[in-house]
């Protein structure tokens, strides 16, 4: 599979099999994202790995949609702000963490899994229940799995043209 195959193909997922993500297949999605860039590589994340029940259902709080319960894997990125490379409008976490985030999903995606990313939660509530310090920032989630291709509702995935949303040397 090409990079413009991934980038074609990919979909958010929201229907998982109860079946566990193989360990190795977890290994290179960490590695993708640990080698994401990052402004000045300050890499200022870590990626936290949820995949048992107690932990799962703590997460699962955080987000109360139903289909979220369902994966078997999830992966909390964190930021940590006072790691982050600062510039006059802020840090660049969010930028750093998103980079990272995107890496992760699209190896999911060339390894034969599913995932949807997740940014609407509770970040204080995930803050607690994980133990977060003052300067981490639960920024995204990872919901990953395999999909149930039978319960995916195919929709057109409408993307926006080139000219819609390409400008050259002025706006």
């Amino acid at each position: 599979m090409t990079l413009g195959d991934i980038f074609t193909s990919r979909n958010s997922i929201r229907c998982f099999l109860p079946k566990a993500v193989e360990n190795e297949k977890l290994q290179h999605i960490l590695e993708a994202g640990r080698l994401a860039p990052s402004a000045c590589n300050k890499q200022p994340w870590t990626f936290l790995v949820i995949n048992e029940p107690e932990a799962k259902k703590a997460l699962c709080s955080c987000y109360s949609r139903s289909w979220f319960a369902e994966a078997p894997l999830y992966i909390v990125i964190i930021g940590h702000h006072n790691e982050a490379w600062s510039r006059p409008s802020g840090n660049s976490v969010d930028i750093d963490t998103s980079i990272a985030t995107t890496q992760m999903m699209l190896q999911a995606h060339e390894l034969g899994l599913s995932s949807t990313w997740v940014c609407a939660f509770d970040q204080d509530l995930c803050k607690k229940l994980f133990g977060m310090s003052e300067e981490m920032e639960p920024v995204s989630i990872l919901a990953i799995g395999y999909a149930d291709e039978n319960r995916i509702t195919q929709t057109d995935k409408k993307r926006k043209s080139l000219e819609e949303v390409v400008k050259y040397n002025q706006l």
